[in-house]
């Protein structure tokens, strides 16, 4: 396939600062960057560092780039879509917006309307350390077209399927457990905190685990905790409903652990796992059938 010689990128936070000061050492003959007005002093440092072109108008980055990548802010990426609608002929454009399945669907009905080649993308790794060779997911009917080229500038593209969102919604998907743990992490500590007690805490939390599920490979993790489900969730639930008394009493809102309560409240009494189940041997695959349906 043809490498395209001109990038065409709309948005300029940082992972497109850091995107495309990368691609310039190894990539596209120009880069040209569009953001809104009015530009500012970090702004144009920003550009002439990275090498690219500021253009004051999206259309008129749209128009001279051979592909486009979208990093705007997700709330916004259907209508910098609509602005640049009548330039995208023929051309790939490619959302990395990390957004919803209703967002992403909207920007590609805007995209292939006007005939652009709509690709649906999610940057799955480290972008500030891994740079233009992170790992990224794509989908769409042209997806596996858009990965084979930018293979060509070095990037780690890799097509998933041809549906388009499904690339940002393994990304959601996936942050349920990564931001979710984040936030876990955040408001034990803070409560650890309140009542003087976050090397205890922590010491725990080491022992328990080096014993649970935790140092297995991912399946096998995943596998078991599913399970798990069947005998355990309804007295877990009944743990997590003390937990968040607990935090309250600290000061605490327990954002992260009221949700898992009613999760496991959920399991207990809406899937009924246990009852359905009585007298068998579950499988992995039934007890997750079961939850999904």
């Amino acid at each position: 396939m043809t490498r395209p010689q001109t990038l065409g990128v709309l948005g300029f936070g940082d992972a497109a600062r850091t995107i495309t000061a990368s691609l310039q050492e190894v990539s596209p003959r120009e880069i040209l960057v569009w953001k809104r007005h009015p530009w500012s002093d970090d702004v144009r440092a920003s550009a002439q560092g990275a090498s690219v072109t500021l253009c004051a108008e999206a259309s008129d980055v749209a128009k001279r780039a051979d592909v486009l990548f979208s990093l705007v802010t997700p709330t916004a990426a259907a209508e910098v879509a609509d602005r640049v609608g009548g330039s995208v002929a023929g051309k790939f454009y490619v959302d990395l917006n990390a957004a919803s399945m209703r967002a992403i669907e909207r920007t590609a009905e805007v995209v292939t309307a006007n005939g652009g080649r709509f690709v649906d993308g999610a940057i799955m790794g480290p972008l500030k350390r891994q740079r233009h060779a992170v790992s990224t997911l794509v989908s769409g009917d042209e997806a596996e077209a858009l990965a084979e080229m930018l293979r060509g500038w070095q990037m780690n593209v890799r097509a998933i399927g041809t549906k388009p969102g499904l690339a940002s919604t393994v990304k959601m998907i996936r942050s349920v457990y990564t931001k979710g743990l984040e936030a876990a992490v955040v408001e034990f500590m803070i409560a650890a905190k309140r009542c003087d007690a976050t090397e205890a805490v922590l010491d725990s939390l080491e022992e328990i685990i080096e014993l649970g599920p935790f140092l297995l490979p991912l399946r096998e993790m995943v596998r078991e905790l599913i399970l798990e489900q069947v005998p355990h969730a309804a007295r877990r639930g009944d743990e997590m409903e003390q937990v968040t008394l607990t935090m309250q009493q600290l000061g605490v809102d327990p954002l992260t652990a009221g949700s898992a309560f009613k999760r496991l409240r959920w399991i207990t009494e809406e899937r009924r796992l246990k009852e359905r189940f009585a007298g068998e041997e579950p499988t992995y695959d039934a007890v997750l059938d079961a939850l999904a349906e």
